[in-house]
């Protein structure tokens, strides 16, 4: 069976605009994605009084300064500038930094963005943020991040942060371009079939208004459940998420094909119900009517609801069945008090902006950041693009005991942020009346993220060990100096060698022989054995990858007999 066979309604993968045209509607999904984060963040869980209080009396029409205490009941009451956005564009800024030109680095993403997030959180749901402190264990795997609830973790945390992989598509109509970043991605933090779902539904309908130019129908929807039916049997060819990431959840719940099925009908089920209260026809929407009556259907106000992987969704992709003005969608949205104002708003925007014919109305912290990475992968669907980021060697990467500790000074005082590179304050460093830690607003060198980071009030020297620091300046962001978007250091062929030719260098994994004899002279090396481990397993068969593990361990426990076994 052909890949594309797998998934009803799929097209064969082609690029549907031109690059222009995908670059500026591009960008408009990122910058109302990031512009609805921002509004309906103001109004999270909060009631009138208290929303009004945030606002300072005014009604929530656009983002506004506010104070919102940060850090937990020991933390502090933080300004927050207009357009200040949360965790949920935070995750979506963290996943578009790890796909490059060689695809989605999702080992980088999980060992590497999610730890480091803990230490600049805005918000965060409990398995998102439980998920990033089990992956900085050195033993954690992303398809095996057994956190406590690891398999129960049903939210929306997946959902919100998933629209890179569809930006970088190349074929938005072809799921099959995307959906298997997108299980990847979802799987480090949410496993249970209805945190999985809510992030397929939701790309699928992003690539459907993506492909389109329209907001999605009913039978859209509906459409895209049919092919996110067909996951069970997609994953069985990657053996990370068909082999051992399933047999883990299996070992804990049931059968995954069983707990899919149960989550497919509940979609339907819940599309249904949306299409039964505010679908009746995209000429005619329902207003601030129907939303209510959508926010009642479902019960989003239950605690139990409230954050539903496959209910934020379907809620997201209806919004626009009752307004369909991008900017009065989302005040709807914002303004349903007691739901996922930030999520539902973040996900419905990200829809929003491939219909939209101009950019939100005003911007949002880091508005420059947001175009230049939906620029970035929109040349990536286009075949062309850059990697933006240098990851550290993933093989001495250590992550930091706690949040406190990601922020770090350099030997000449400039700030470190462990894992992200260079950063610039911004202010001085806030600290609570009492409590030993602080906070810091700074920003990334090289991208010029804003980060309110929670730091100790003497900073540790930065550790060579968790990964080498350019030279000077913004090296990070030279082109020249940047990896291929898997770990430092790694070329666009294979792994670079420093002491031989481009000729001495085996080409693929699939010529192993060749890549056992390049090992040998360099087995000493723990950076280039690193590299050469991750590049066999993201480009070998499982034949290879086994094959050569085991090589690998025999050589390295006993290099007297490989050395022989070698020669012979």
């Amino acid at each position: 069976m052909k890949q594309r066979d797998m998934f009803p309604g799929s097209i064969a993968s082609r690029s549907v605009e031109a690059p222009d045209d995908r670059r500026e509607s591009t960008r408009r999904s990122a910058l109302w994605a990031a512009y609805g984060d921002a509004l309906g963040w103001i109004s999270e869980l909060a009631d009138e009084s208290g929303l009004l209080r945030r606002t300072g009396g005014a009604a929530l029409r656009r983002p506004v300064e506010w104070t919102r205490r940060i850090g937990g009941r020991a933390g502090i009451q933080v300004p927050l500038p207009q357009g200040c956005y949360s965790d949920d564009s935070q995750l979506r800024l963290a996943t578009s930094r790890a796909v490059g030109v060689d695809g989605f680095d999702v080992e980088a993403f999980a060992k590497v963005e999610l730890p480091i997030w803990l230490s600049y959180a805005l918000g965060g749901g409990k398995s998102t943020s439980a998920g990033a402190r089990n992956l900085a264990r050195r033993g954690t795997r992303w398809f095996t991040n057994n956190f406590k609830g690891w398999a129960r973790s049903g939210g929306n945390g997946a959902a919100m942060r998933v629209q890179p992989h569809v930006w970088a598509s190349p074929a938005p109509g072809a799921a099959e371009s995307f959906l298997p970043d997108v299980v990847r991605n979802a799987i480090c933090t949410h496993s249970h079939p209805t945190g999985i779902m809510g992030a397929v539904l939701h790309a699928l309908t992003v690539a459907r208004a993506a492909e389109t130019g329209r907001l999605p129908s009913p039978d859209d929807l509906m459409t895209a459940v049919d092919t996110a039916a067909a996951l069970p049997e997609m994953i069985r060819g990657d053996t990370e998420v068909g082999v051992y990431w399933r047999m883990a959840v299996e070992a804990e719940t049931e059968a995954f094909d069983e707990a899919w099925t149960r989550a497919v009908g509940k979609c339907r089920e819940a599309v249904d119900e949306a299409t039964r209260i505010v679908g009746r026809s995209a000429s005619e929407p329902t207003g601030a009517n129907g939303y209510a009556a959508l926010v009642a259907g479902f019960r989003l106000r239950d605690a139990d609801r409230r954050g539903d992987g496959i209910l934020t969704a379907v809620t997201a992709a209806s919004l626009g069945w009752c307004e369909p003005r991008p900017e009065e969608a989302l005040i709807l949205a914002a303004n349903a008090l007691g739901t996922d104002t930030d999520t539902i708003a973040t996900m419905a925007g990200a829809i929003f902006g491939f219909i939209a014919e101009a950019e939100p109305p005003v911007d949002v912290l880091d508005a420059t950041l947001f175009r230049s990475e939906a620029d970035r992968l929109a040349e990536i669907a286009h075949g062309g693009g850059r990697t933006v980021h240098r990851y550290p060697d993933l093989l001495h990467w250590v992550a930091p005991a706690t949040r406190s500790d990601a922020l770090t000074r350099l030997e000449d005082g400039a700030l470190w942020v462990r894992g992200l590179g260079r950063a610039v304050a911004k202010d001085n460093p806030i600290a609570p009346e009492k409590g030993e830690f602080q906070w810091q607003w700074v920003e990334l060198e090289d991208t010029g993220q804003t980060l309110l980071i929670k730091r100790r009030e003497v900073l540790a020297l930065y550790e060579e060990t968790t990964g080498a620091a350019p030279p000077s300046g913004r090296g990070a962001s030279d082109p020249a100096s940047l990896q291929t978007g898997k770990i430092a250091e790694t070329s666009s062929k294979f792994v670079q060698n420093p002491s031989g030719s481009a000729s001495e260098r085996p080409n693929a994994p699939h010529d192993l022989q060749g890549v056992l004899e390049y090992m040998e002279k360099n087995k000493n090396d723990d950076r280039l054995v690193g590299a050469t481990f991750r590049r066999v397993v993201n480009k070998g068969t499982p034949g290879e990858i086994a094959a050569f593990t085991a090589a690998m361990i025999d050589m390295l426990r006993h290099p007297a007999d490989a050395q022989r076994r070698s020669s012979a």
